[in-house]
């Protein structure tokens, strides 16, 4: 086999260890703390809003990644010849986990962008004269959602690995 596709299969197989998405999980949830946080405070404080809004945005394309990445694990594992092995049936359990969890980040991500996107339109296209830091906190409430999508998720990786005495995901 080529050594190639034989470290890339390696690499993967790491990559898409529940200890591994969940320490992604982790890791992407507390820039998103951060970025609600000092959002928020943009907004309570009447600031400028390009700046909330590219912050968004910003948290926005990172949850749309990681959503479509979590939603495709099994994908990638067909892809890269990681099925029909003996932990089949517990793989397919972690899929459908990620697969779930993948598409909340990834709508509510979407929404969240949504929301910014309705403010960044001009008025006579969408008129948000007013109410843009209402649809702003809007954009907030679907990060929160995000959050809570993530640590359920992270949760339930765990809860999964333990259960079935799997800590390392070999």
């Amino acid at each position: 086999m080529d050594p190639v596709f034989t470290m890339t299969r390696l690499l993967l197989r790491l990559l898409l260890a529940p200890v591994t998405i969940a320490a992604i999980g982790a890791v992407i949830c507390v820039p998103l703390l951060l970025a609600i946080s000092h959002t928020a405070r943009q907004l309570w404080l009447g600031h400028n809003l390009r700046e909330p809004m590219d912050i968004v945005d910003g948290m926005g394309v990172i949850l749309i990644g990681w959503g479509v990445a979590l939603e495709e694990r099994e994908a990638l594992r067909e892809i890269f010849k990681l099925t029909a092995t003996e932990e089949e049936g517990w793989q397919a359990a972690i899929d459908h986990i990620c697969h779930a969890s993948g598409i909340g980040v990834l709508v509510f991500g979407l929404f969240s962008e949504m929301c910014v996107e309705m403010v960044r339109l001009p008025n006579h296209i969408i008129n948000t004269e007013g109410i843009d830091d209402v649809v702003l906190w809007g954009s907030l409430f679907f990060l929160g959602l995000s959050v809570l999508v993530l640590l359920q998720h992270i949760a339930a990786l765990i809860r999964k690995l333990f259960q079935d005495r799997r800590v390392l995901g070999q």
